[in-house]
């Protein structure tokens, strides 16, 4: 009856940090990233060169969802949430499974577990950034790759079948994602495959035509055409490549460090010590062992469910790698088994061994390609190191022990993604307050979204949509961000971001890549193009960029008015002008016509 009750506080647990994210979804804005993938997504077709796809990908549950942002946030979260359960219970269906000669355990216990554990999948959303974009789409076709292989065997049944269809439809939408993720990918599930000895050249064969046939209808949808698909994500990635042009191929290639706090270092050790009390006593027969080990659960689940109902807010900062704690959890339940009297076995079999190191990697292959520290972003699919540790638990604990042991660290993960949820709510991405506390009711973009924002973020959209409907910007109408941070003010004023749906600034090929985005727009839509600047920001682009396009930003513009407002966590303060052009559209066409030919 114990365990039942801590099996079932780890569900409630579970279902309550869900209801909290999903309902956090409704607070709050980032005007840079979240600027960016909202402007990809509303209008995927509007730019002709993109080395990932994802706006495309998206569009579909954006039209489906009216444009309502907090509807699209809360459809990526379960989004991530179902596609973490589904693996988590192909994944305890199938360790269980094999270890009972075909027969897995009571349905009610692998789908309670799987519950409480998926909700660990929700660390993704440590930076806060819930919006639907290219980093949800890779960790997404991840846990779909991971799905694949588990279900995959050399064997020509229909779940075989499903299984190999779904790694190459994996595959594919990492490549639509990120194609760098794409293609470390593909290397992990073939090592995986040789280890595990389920290599079947026949399943292979039918992943393969998957990815293609995905590959094939998308870029038929999005260009028409394989040649002109191809010509966008070629063109796509030297674009991009133009940001920083010093970077060389192999720095991809690389294993970064980190380094924790002490705060980080004492919520680690503490972690693994009531860790290992839990596992070690899961090891031992008898009812005070099983009594322990209940206790142990319902407070760790008890704290999770205190802080995600609001009844216990405790004073948090935002620490980097803090999904990393759930190594902390793994070397608990290792060193328990070092101490039990009791094994099933001597080593995991090769299965194990094989789907352990592939779970392992996908942190790596979810970081790979990015500017970032890989172990910061790759803790963002940390998840994968939790199932890690489920693996190689499963495989050391005696047989029929499996639900004891599972049951308190899968309430020990919660707590760890509670942590992380808590420390990115309290500090939201680049905005100013914590979402609780962003309150004013306010509506946003060309769907006029209702989103609850901090008090000087509705006033800065208030006064931009003021100015923009003031003087006669209308919806769609082309809006070029100069200060280089701000693409999602050009969403909030239903603008559209011509050339690219976020022209980044103060990187070393800033300029060269402006020049390259504005290249693939027409001069119809750059003789219509309003201007956003912010003159005191030092990185931002100067306006003389704009002149081999017969722009003169003093002749041919006039201003339509100024905002101020504060940014960021530090609220630095700071003024945007919005410049209004002053010519006729035909003679400001006409004039992009003639600087293009004479620069040519």
């Amino acid at each position: 009856m114990t365990e039942r009750f801590a099996l079932g506080a780890c569900v409630v647990a579970a279902m309550l940090l869900l209801i909290w994210v999903l309902s956090r979804c409704r607070s709050g804005f980032d005007f840079t990233d979240e600027g960016f993938y909202l402007n990809w997504i509303s209008s995927p077709w509007d730019y002709r060169d993109s080395v990932t796809q994802f706006g495309f990908v998206y569009h579909p549950l954006y039209r489906l969802v009216g444009g309502d942002i907090a509807f699209l946030r809360q459809g990526n979260v379960l989004v991530i949430f179902v596609s973490a359960f589904v693996l988590c219970a192909s994944l305890l269906h199938s360790i269980f499974a094999e270890r009972n000669d075909g027969k897995s355990g009571p349905r009610i216990k692998i789908v309670s577990l799987a519950l409480g554990i998926a909700a660990s999948s929700l660390t993704f959303f440590d930076l806060w950034l819930p919006t639907p974009n290219y980093n949800s789409l890779t960790f997404m076709s991840l846990m779909f790759a991971a799905v694949g292989v588990l279900i995959t065997s050399r064997e020509a049944s229909t779940l075989s079948l499903c299984g190999w269809v779904l790694i190459g439809t994996a595959g594919a939408f990492s490549f639509l994602a990120k194609p760098t993720s794409a293609a470390v990918l593909g290397g992990a599930v073939v090592v995986y495959l040789i280890i595990a000895g389920k290599v079947w050249i026949r399943g292979l064969l039918i992943s393969v035509i998957a990815a293609a046939v995905l590959l094939g209808v998308s870029a038929l949808v999005i260009d028409g055409s394989l040649g002109k698909f191809v010509d966008r994500v070629l063109n796509g990635a030297r674009i991009g490549s133009l940001l920083t042009p010093d970077q060389p191929i192999a720095r991809l290639f690389r294993v970064d460090s980190f380094s924790f706090g002490s705060v980080q270092r004492a919520i680690f050790a503490l972690l693994l010590a009531v860790t290992f009390a839990a596992a070690f006593l899961a090891t031992r027969a008898g009812a005070a062992a099983r009594i322990g080990v209940a206790v142990v659960t319902i407070v760790l689940t008890g704290l999770s469910i205190a802080v995600s109902t609001g009844a216990l807010l405790p004073n948090i900062p935002y620490y980097p790698f803090q999904p990393m704690q759930f190594w902390a959890i793994n070397f608990a339940v290792a060193l328990s088994f070092l101490f039990a009297s009791r094994r099933s076995s001597p080593l995991p079999s090769r299965n194990a061994v094989a789907l352990a190191a592939f779970f392992i990697t996908l942190p790596y292959v979810y970081a790979f390609g990015t500017g970032n520290n890989y172990w910061e972003q790759g803790g963002r699919a940390g998840f994968f190191w939790f199932l890690a540790g489920i693996v190689i638990t499963v495989e050391l604990v005696a047989t029929n022990a499996e639900w004891r042991i599972l049951t308190p660290i899968a309430a020990a993960a919660l707590l760890v993604t509670t942590s992380v949820v808590l420390a990115a709510v309290e500090h939201p991405y680049r905005q100013t307050q914590p979402l609780r506390l962003q309150t004013s009711k306010f509506e946003i973009g060309p769907d006029n979204a209702t989103l609850f924002l901090a008090d000087d973020a509705a006033t800065y959209i208030r006064d931009l949509r003021r100015l923009a409907a003031d003087h006669g910007l209308k919806t769609g109408d082309p809006l070029l961000d100069l200060s280089g941070r701000s693409p999602g003010s050009v969403y909030a004023m239903s603008g559209r971001a011509p050339g690219a749906s976020w022209i980044l600034a103060g990187y070393a090929g800033s300029n060269d890549f402006l020049r390259a985005a504005l290249a693939n727009e027409s001069c119809d839509v750059l003789g219509a193009m309003w201007i956003l600047t912010e003159p005191s920001l030092p990185a931002s682009f100067s306006a003389s960029l704009l002149q081999p396009y017969g722009i003169d930003i003093l002749r041919d513009y006039q201003e339509a008015g100024s905002v101020r407002s504060v940014r960021g966590a530090s609220r630095t303060e700071f003024e945007q002008f919005l410049l209004k052009p002053s010519r006729d559209h035909d003679v400001a066409r006409q004039a992009c016509e003639r600087a293009r030919l004479i620069g040519r």
